[in-house]
């Protein structure tokens, strides 16, 4: 299976074609408008658009396709850094991005999306034997120096640019304590209105007065995106692969609720979590009813995902109607539940409504098969990961206009 996928995704990561006086790594935000060049920008300059020798004396760096007939004169009059980049990559004005000394560009932040997410760490105190990006030692990780990097990026996003959401995840947030909380500030100074999708394990927020804390620099605009994997700490604790896990996930998600910061609960489905799917409902709507909704999460196939692929992978075709009952006892109690990451044609029916597209468009892309489907621009779509060595599923059929007509499937 080759999915395709839009190449202006918000964690672009791409190297360089070539380089000129890159001597030092570079932070800064990209300027596509001449007459939005101001100091420090970084100009990404588009093929034929020659670059005034008076802006030259401002920018930080120039970034240009190979296309470019400005290159040679731009690298011979200055030694300002010249990037050559793929005429593939795209840019928008206001992007804030990083530039290794070899010419690796990351972008931090995409202007022309309302959905941003700001990765502070890749630590983390859980090892989920179905994690897609697993951590990485926190010997490894300086936390300062990822604090000062988020705030320089924060400070960089233009007001206009500002978005009305910003995601912050990991890793696990929290393994940055005191810097988390100085982020959560940050954006809160910049911007009352903006809702902060903190994506964390919980198990730090066990700790009352750090969530305390946590609540007032966010201003009760925050929103904790939760996982919960079962309804007992043995199922929850084989998981995350951490004793206690649960325990303390509880007592965050308690403190979470005194101190009024909202909660997402999450649920990868997968071969381990979806038998117990009912009594994780049935539990959740009985003693987490303060919940403001539940997320239920395809399995994304990356990471310790393919490494465990055997103990964790489940064709979500078998468990479909596990699913059915499990949003029927979410919506008899009256919580709102979603269902993120499933294609539509490998759900019931009845599911149907409540699936919805991930955010991040990396996590939306789909299949040759599904050019013929007439409810793709509805669908969740596939993983940029699914592939023909690790699929998804054997039932992906797309819907057709005419009844009559076959359906087409594939298989791993």
């Amino acid at each position: 299976m080759n999915t395709q996928l839009t190449e202006d995704t918000l964690f672009l990561s791409t190297q360089a074609e070539n380089i000129w006086h890159l001597n030092t790594a570079l932070l800064g935000k990209v300027a596509i408008e001449l007459n939005e060049i101001a100091a420090d920008s970084i100009v990404f300059l588009s093929p034929g658009n020659p670059l005034p020798e008076s802006a030259l004396r401002h920018v930080r760096a120039v970034i240009c396709t190979h296309d470019n007939l400005n290159i040679e004169t731009l690298s011979a009059q200055t030694e300002i850094p010249i990037i050559v980049v793929s005429e593939k990559t795209i840019f928008s004005q206001g992007d804030v991005i990083t530039i290794s000394e070899r010419g690796r560009i990351h972008r931090l932040f995409r202007a022309s999306s309302r959905n941003n997410a700001l990765l502070v760490t890749e630590v983390c105190n859980n090892l989920c034997v179905m994690c897609p990006q697993p951590p990485k030692p926190e010997s490894e990780i300086n936390h300062g120096d990822n604090e000062q990097r988020i705030l320089k990026t924060l400070a960089l996003i233009d007001d206009k640019h500002f978005p009305e959401t910003l995601c912050i995840t990991g890793g696990e947030p929290t393994m940055l304590n005191e810097g988390l909380l100085n982020i959560i500030e940050a954006i809160s100074d910049r911007n009352q209105q903006t809702l902060i999708h903190l994506l964390t394990n919980g198990r730090y927020l066990s700790q009352e007065s750090y969530t305390a804390r946590l609540a007032q620099k966010g201003h009760h605009q925050l929103l904790a995106g939760i996982p919960l994997f079962g309804h007992v700490s043995e199922i929850h604790d084989y998981v995350v692969q951490c004793e206690g896990a649960f325990n303390q996930t509880m007592a965050g998600l308690l403190n979470c609720y005194r101190y009024g910061i909202d909660i997402e609960l999450r649920v990868v489905l997968n071969k381990i979590t979806v038998k117990y799917l009912s009594a994780l409902a049935e539990f959740i709507s009985r003693n987490l009813f303060f919940v403001k909704h539940i997320a239920l999460m395809g399995m994304e196939n990356m990471g310790y995902a393919k490494l465990n692929r055997e103990a964790v992978f489940i064709d979500p075709w078998e468990y479909k109607d596990m699913l059915s009952d499990t949003i029927e006892i979410f919506q008899l109690y009256g919580i709102d539940v979603r269902v993120f990451n499933l294609p539509l044609c490998i759900v019931n029916e009845d599911t149907q409504t409540y699936c919805k597209q991930s955010i991040s468009d990396f996590k939306n892309s789909w299949s040759p098969v599904c050019n013929s489907c007439v409810k793709r621009d509805a669908c969740c779509g596939f993983f940029s990961s699914s592939t023909d060595k690790f699929w998804l599923s054997n039932h992906i059929s797309p819907f057709v206009t005419n009844p009559e007509k076959k359906h087409l499937s594939f298989g791993g």
